[in-house]
């Protein structure tokens, strides 16, 4: 059966929709405004983990059998279920999920607060997020084609809206560029690029769409993959688009912007570029957007943990323990969430990017083990590490030798301590297979 034209920009929509709902809108505006005259170094950073990370990490999964165990797999199987576990915890209930609500209500809800103090908000962070959360678990626990057929409305409306902004911000700029607070740019915006969590979530994200492929019946091995590298790249465009765009405005905005706050950020460009009207639209755009993946995302961990429970958990448990404890973190806010995310995604994210890059390799170093085993091993240990060495620190625990040893590490400073140790346990690893 031949996949066409339209079936491969559908696939690829579809892609986008899904890494599009998740909150990572309110990431580039305050990119640009923090990168301001320094932009291109800024954006060229988060595009590399926000945009070239997940493309490849689709392609990868593809590549793998369209299966993330199987792609992890090649590393051990205890390695597999772990990383998996991870990955799936974190566009879940730890994160991802939670982030959605939060920033619908600092999107959609807080804009519509009157100098509200303190505990106005967090009793109306509160009952915005019960409402929020029994949404998503209706729909959860009640599967109904309403949200998806939402969905394929809502994305294409909130392409063109957010079309709409940028095309607008561009022609008429808010500002001009002013100096930014970045002192290296591109490594604060490598660094940002992870709090989109799409490279994590593009291992899973790429199952779901391989297995759309073979449902259309497509068979073919090969032909699946490259169907899906180019949904992949589709999506990737799109994206790229939205977040220099949005960057962009985000850096014109200069001094106009007062505020501090991810989601106040976007309800502000939104309101002086198209008015009041702009600004409640993109909050109830965004906040459906939000609803339809965290519903998916829900669904998605209940299906995950019931089969890793070997089905003595029900699916319907835990959907409901997931969507609890999303609530409880919800409530913490968005601020709160960016930072709790922060020491968990730095030790996340240079594993799966290893993986990643490994598995385009595998034919390279013809997919023998102790390339995946030495180098995933050493990069764990590291990332490990400097990850106690945080939580510590920050405990007011006295870990100073651990941070003198990790400062000797090249590139550490700029959170890149794992790049060389990497490249190096490639390199030992392929003596070791060519000297055997």
């Amino acid at each position: 059966m031949n996949f066409s034209r339209k079936d491969l920009l559908i696939t690829g929509f579809a892609l986008l929709a899904m890494f599009f709902g998740a909150g990572n809108l309110i990431f580039p505006p305050m990119l640009g405004l923090q990168s301001g005259e320094n932009l291109f170094w800024g954006i060229l950073g988060f595009i590399i983990t926000g945009v070239g990370l997940p493309f490849l990490g689709v392609t990868a999964v593809a590549y793998a059998g369209g299966d993330l165990e199987l792609l992890a797999n090649r590393v051990n199987p205890t390695f597999s279920k772990i990383i998996t576990t991870i990955a799936i915890l974190c566009i879940g209930p730890l994160l991802a999920i939670p982030r959605t609500a939060a920033t619908s209500f600092e999107v959609a809800i807080a804009p519509l607060l009157n100098s509200p103090d303190s505990n106005t908000i967090q009793i109306t962070l509160l009952v915005t997020t019960i409402i929020y959360f029994a949404i998503t678990l209706f729909f959860v626990l009640k599967p109904t084609d309403l949200l998806n057929n939402l969905g394929k409305i809502l994305t294409p409306l909130l392409l063109i809206f957010l079309g709409i902004i940028i095309i607008k911000g561009i022609i008429n700029p808010l500002g001009s560029l002013a100096p930014g607070t970045y002192t290296n740019p591109f490594a604060q915006g490598f660094l940002e690029g992870y709090n989109t969590m799409d490279a994590i979530a593009s291992v899973i994200f790429g199952m779901i769409i391989v297995k759309g492929v073979t449902a259309k019946g497509i068979s073919n091995n090969a032909q699946i993959a490259k169907i899906t590298m180019y949904a992949g790249l589709i999506a990737a465009s799109g994206l790229a688009f939205i977040y220099i765009g949005l960057a962009y405005i985000g850096a014109t905005t200069g001094s106009n912007f007062t505020g501090s706050n991810h989601g106040e950020m976007l309800s502000y460009i939104s309101q002086a570029l198209l008015g009041n009207t702009g600004k409640l639209v993109m909050g109830l755009a965004i906040t459906l957007a939000c609803l339809t993946t965290a519903i998916g995302l829900v669904a998605s961990c209940g299906e995950f943990f019931s089969r890793l429970s070997n089905y003595r958990l029900s699916y319907n448990t835990v959907a409901i323990i997931t969507t609890l404890v999303s609530f409880l973190l919800a409530n913490l806010g968005l601020a709160k969430i960016l930072t709790i995310s922060a020491p968990l995604l730095e030790f996340v994210y240079p594993i799966i990017i290893v993986l990643v890059i490994l598995s385009l390799f595998h034919n390279f170093f013809k997919g023998k083990r102790i390339v995946y085993q030495l180098t995933i091993g050493i990069i764990t240990t590291l990332v490990l590490i400097d990850s106690i060495y945080k939580i510590g620190t920050s405990l007011g625990i006295n870990l100073a030798l651990i941070g003198k040893m990790l400062n000797y590490l090249p590139l550490y400073q700029l959170g890149f301590a794992w790049v060389i140790p990497a490249v190096l346990s490639v390199i030992v690893a392929l003596f070791i297979i060519t000297e055997s």
